[in-house]
């Protein structure tokens, strides 16, 4: 199930909803038919793409290292440069009583973006490499950029690496029910330490809290509050979806704005969008104030209604399955693979084509896998 990603947006998808019926937060408001039918109808579109591809993802399994020894060599000096840029590590000035994040964090500008994107991948890529060698070097270069999200604190980059390693595991070992509930045991100790980190990063829990409304049924739970930040981050996002569900009328904007706006990189599509007129993203409606996401859908439906919502769909699935296309015969097809289900699972946040923090890892192993392919077949020409 876990090695097809048409399944894994079910899964993901399903999970939410599901989450979201358990009321921890006073905030958000109920489900409708109406969204609720959407998402039967693209389980159903997605069940019948997963079918389609079952071929294509069973084979993906074997992987063997491609990457040269030398690669992680100019990703250490970058990963330096943001702590030297920023004055000193984030994590420890944060501790120190002195440091805002939001307002004092600085980043080498252009060069952050490669660092953060290509890291990522490049754990993915190397635990593979561990996976299938057990040399403890390509852990150890696999932990690097963990490391180096830990220290920036940029949680996010960091869970979607570890993320990513889960699926590398799921593709290339295909688990027994043993092993998976030991790693569904991994996934909660994770989202507890996600918890912390936010505490830490926040001075403490209350303020989450208070801001996104937990209510009674939480309270009274017995649950620790730490994972009151799994759950928000989890479910605020499908809050804000049905908040423009039940709250907005769209009007149709220009095609232009639409197709700019969610199928481009964020990277591109901000220096784009001011040459078609357009100065500003639209927002989605906020269940709490800086909870601003709304699922992949959110903004094709204020841009688009549900029309927006099933061209955003039919979009995705065709991304998704021309990616599975373009990697089905790689040498990096199953780190590959574990980035493009990553990069359904966090769709569940908000639109990854357009992020290009998420999107552009799945750039980096096309890019790769012939450049190093082709080196490999140059140095058994000539192997001195």
């Amino acid at each position: 199930m876990f090695t097809n990603p048409f399944l894994v947006y079910i899964a993901a998808f399903a999970a939410v909803l599901g989450t979201y019926k358990l009321g921890w937060s006073s905030l958000y408001p109920p489900l409708s038919f109406s969204l609720l039918g959407f998402f039967a109808g693209t389980f159903l579109a997605a069940g019948s793409l997963a079918y389609a591809f079952r071929s294509t993802t069973a084979q993906i399994r074997e992987h063997r290292p491609a990457l040269p020894g030398w690669v992680v060599v100019p990703l250490v000096p970058m990963m330096l440069a943001d702590i030297v840029y920023n004055g000193g590590v984030p994590l420890v000035m944060i501790a120190s009583g002195h440091f805002n994040y939001a307002n004092d964090l600085k980043l080498v500008p252009h060069l952050h973006v490669f660092t953060v994107t290509f890291g990522s991948a490049f754990s993915t890529i190397r635990f593979a490499d561990f996976l299938s060698t057990k040399r403890l070097r390509y852990l150890l270069e696999a932990a690097l950029p963990i490391i180096y999200f830990v220290a920036i604190v940029y949680r996010g980059p960091a869970a979607i690496t570890l993320v990513s390693w889960g699926f590398v595991y799921l593709i290339a070992r295909r688990p027994r029910w043993p092993a998976l509930t030991a790693l569904a045991a991994i996934v909660v100790a994770g989202l507890y330490l996600f918890g912390l980190f936010g505490n830490y990063r926040m001075q403490s829990s209350e303020h989450l809290l208070e801001r996104a409304q937990a209510s009674p049924a939480f309270m009274k739970s017995g649950i620790p509050t730490t994972f009151f930040w799994a759950y928000v981050y989890f479910t605020s996002p499908m809050a804000n979806l049905e908040l423009s569900v039940d709250t907005d009328k769209p009007a149709p904007h220009a095609p232009a704005e639409f197709a700019v706006s969610e199928f481009v990189p964020d990277i591109v599509s901000k220096r784009v969008l001011p040459l078609i007129g357009v100065t500003s993203r639209v927002s989605t409606p906020e269940a709490a104030r800086g909870l601003n996401v709304a699922t992949m859908f959110g903004r094709p439906f204020i841009l688009m209604g549900w029309t927006g919502m099933a061209i955003m769909f039919a979009a995705f699935a065709a991304f998704v399955a021309a990616y599975l296309y373009l990697i089905r015969n790689s040498s990096l097809a199953v780190p590959a693979l574990a980035l493009l289900s990553t990069f359904v699972v966090f769709s569940t946040f908000q639109n990854m084509i357009a992020y290009s923090g998420v999107f552009l890892q799945l750039v980096w192993p096309l890019l790769l896998t012939p450049l190093f392919d082709l080196l490999g077949a140059l140095k058994k020409m000539h192997p001195e």
